[in-house]
């Protein structure tokens, strides 16, 4: 796989500069990963998407830290919180198989993104819902349109699948 620099670098620039929120950044990084390069495995975008995590949040607590609105309890709150999380996250992407986890990837998103754009919690749920029960079935039908087999079970083991 060829690295490109420059689209990488194009993305993640403006991402790292306008957001200071972690949640909303690593959703387009990860989604920009997934773009130029989807012959990555689902827990090396996990990985990549971690480490670019690190500098950002540390770049946001240190502007924090410039404008005089860091709050030390709070921080330490976040970071403790989080660090048992992204363990656990880490564990399941490396062993888990790639066709799952980037379902649950996108399925995350669609959570993170309805959120973002003010959805109430009731809708969210209702979407969410409505996702896990139809996406499958829509899944199967895009598949047997496109003339393949409605279940890949080879699809649940291959990293690779989704490129």
């Amino acid at each position: 796989m060829s690295v490109r620099i420059l689209p990488t670098i194009a993305v993640g620039r403006p991402v790292a500069w306008s957001w200071d929120d972690v949640g909303g950044s690593g959703s387009l990084i990860i989604i920009a990963l997934m773009v130029l390069y989807p012959s990555l495995k689902a827990s090396e975008l996990v990985g990549t998407d971690l480490l670019q995590a690190v500098p950002l949040v540390a770049s946001a607590a240190l502007g924090h830290m410039l404008f005089g609105s860091f709050q030390l309890g709070l921080t330490f709150s976040i970071v403790l919180g989080s660090i048992p999380g992204v363990w656990i996250g880490a564990q399941l992407s490396a062993r888990a198989p790639g066709g799952l986890v980037r379902r649950a990837l996108a399925f995350v998103l669609l959570a993170s993104s309805l959120r973002l754009l003010g959805v109430p919690n009731a809708a969210t749920v209702v979407i969410l819902g409505a996702t896990l029960c139809l996406g499958p079935i829509l899944w199967i039908v895009v598949r047997r349109r496109h003339g393949l087999p409605a279940l890949a079970r080879k699809e649940l083991l291959d990293d690779h699948s989704l490129r």
